[in-house]
């Protein structure tokens, strides 16, 4: 997980996401259904595919620093928690030390049924990372070429196999399409189609954590407390797109709605402002695939409109802060965006329960 602000790692592994054949080729296999920061048995994986001939989950642990003794360590779990499972450890560098414990490792414990590759990044990769993450998010997408210009990017440093060639393994490396009697099969599918509209807002390519009870799409806006929500139809037979506002962010929220007609001429005109929301909402159409279509357009505009402001790009009017100053107040610390977006806090979820008792 990246820290103070980098996003380094999750760059590297969305760009990866989005090359799978530079993968495949550096592995010798094609590697198919990738996706990002998934948590398996209580574990954090960077990045998980298939190996599509074989039928058995790729696992990659992905490391912008050199090889050390801590991820060591981390591999090593990993390998001993995933059989039946190809691990790959991508970083900056790996030095005699770590090559040789790795070595060891492997010759102490040879009926670990798991293929392992060590891969060493370009010489000038981080330089071309940090040029990226300080980029304006909305950017570094289309700036991608960058490091599609380091050849090669990935070097493979230390291969073990210890699996037959010819196994194969039980993934199903075909999913089935998308049930739209089922909630989450619905938010998957409108993700989707999201990521496809709108590649260069970064945290669509993250996996979303599902609940067949909740028909909301919630993704990070760009700042904690700031959250993108969206859904196809929800309790109220509508579809909507909106950006909602913790309380903490209240201050935020009206400076958007000091500048609401502008806001309404450059997104949607019928954006409405209301409860610490500013959003779209319209009936369904006659199918979730022209739904996600209008949703996806609706979005947008909306990222495109909002995240100037949010990343700082542009200037809002001054914000005037809604807590009372005649009590003494905790003030909340502002944290750095959060490049895991998850599903709804409780507070929010609280907050709808409240209104929707209230609206029947």
């Amino acid at each position: 997980m990246s820290k103070n602000g980098s996003m380094k790692e999750n760059i590297l592994s969305i760009f990866l996401k989005e090359n799978p054949q530079l993968l495949s080729d550096t592995l010798g296999f094609q590697v198919n259904n990738i996706t990002l920061e998934q948590r398996i048995a209580y574990n954090h994986i960077d990045i998980r595919g298939v190996d599509f001939k074989r039928r058995i989950p790729v696992i990659i642990e992905v490391q912008v620093t050199k090889a050390n003794k801590k991820y060591l360590n981390r591999v090593i779990e990993m390998i001993e928690k995933n059989n039946e499972s190809v691990i790959v450890w991508i970083a900056k560098s790996f030095d005699e030390g770590i090559m040789e414990e790795l070595k060891k490792w492997f010759e102490s414990h040879q009926k670990e049924f798991v293929d392992f590759y060590a891969i060493a990044l370009h010489e000038d990769t981080i330089a071309v990372l940090e040029k990226l993450n300080e980029m304006y998010r909305l950017d570094i997408y289309k700036n991608f070429y960058l490091l599609r210009e380091l050849n090669p990017l990935l070097n493979v440093e230390l291969v073990n196999l210890q699996m037959h060639p010819s196994h194969c393994g039980q993934v199903n490396t075909n999913p089935s399409p998308p049930d739209f009697d089922r909630t989450e099969d619905v938010k998957r599918a409108m993700l989707q189609v999201l990521r496809s509209k709108i590649p260069y807002f970064l945290n669509f390519h993250y996996d979303k954590k599902t609940n067949r009870n909740d028909r909301i799409l919630s993704c990070g806006g760009g700042k904690t407390g700031i959250i993108y929500r969206c859904s196809a139809k929800d309790v109220r037979n509508l579809a909507f797109v909106e950006l909602y506002f913790d309380k903490a962010e209240e201050d935020w929220y009206e400076a958007f709605k000091s500048i609401e007609s502008e806001l309404v001429d450059t997104i949607h005109q019928d954006l409405c402002f209301k409860k610490r929301r500013i959003g779209v909402y319209f009936e369904p159409k006659e199918s979730y695939e022209l739904t996600f279509e209008e949703i996806a357009s609706i979005f947008k505009k909306m990222i495109d409109g909002f995240s100037p402001y949010i990343y700082k790009v542009k200037e809002l009017p001054e914000r005037t802060s809604v807590v009372p100053t005649d009590r003494f107040v905790q003030v909340p610390i502002e944290l750095p965006e959060q490049p895991l977006p998850t599903e709804d806090s409780y507070r929010i979820m609280m907050e709808e329960l409240t209104e929707l008792m209230l609206t029947k």
